[in-house]
């Protein structure tokens, strides 16, 4: 071995994601997921406004339908999702972040993506009602899961004891 190799130990692994980096990661994420529907939802009323005598589409009524449907499927299926990352969680132990990040961006995605597909449904329709309605619902959902990583710091209690036990956010 060449004494420039021994000086030189191989690269080590990257060590595993801290939780400030996590949370930032998150607020980062978090904050773009907002935005994007916001941006889709103003080109559709730019789009709307500007549009002479709006006609109701056929296709309209299946956008809203679609968009309702994959609320009540895959938003659930999100949480269940993030449920079964977060296991750790339920026994009184602290989430690991790469855990976190992946649990909460699989609710966030899914209520993003059911805003966006409400919108163009409204694009589809032509008429911001019915299918701005679900949107409404997956942007007040979303807000409220805003990133806190409470789960990824400290014991959180046992699920065994009410006195201590917490539901994660």
């Amino acid at each position: 071995m060449s004494r420039a190799a021994a000086d030189n130990p191989p690269a080590q692994p990257p060590s595993a994601m801290s939780v400030a980096a996590a949370i930032r990661l998150a607020w980062a994420c978090w904050l773009v997921l907002l935005v994007l529907p916001f941006f889709v939802f103003l080109y559709v009323l730019w789009t709307l406004g500007n549009s002479e005598a709006p006609t109701h589409s056929p296709q309209g009524e299946y956008w809203f339908k679609a968009a309702m449907l994959y609320l009540l499927l895959v938003v659930p299926a999100s949480f269940f999702w993030r449920g079964r990352v977060f296991k750790a969680y339920w026994s009184g132990q602290p989430v690991s972040p790469a855990n976190y990040l992946s649990g909460m961006l699989a609710v966030w995605i899914a209520l993003a993506l059911g805003g966006i597909l409400s919108l163009l449904g409204c694009l589809a329709d032509k008429h911001l009602l019915p299918s701005l309605l679900p949107a409404l619902v997956a942007f007040m959902f979303f807000v409220t899961l805003w990133p806190s990583g409470r789960a990824m710091v400290g014991t959180v209690g046992d699920q065994h004891d009410p006195a201590v036990y917490e539901e994660p956010r």
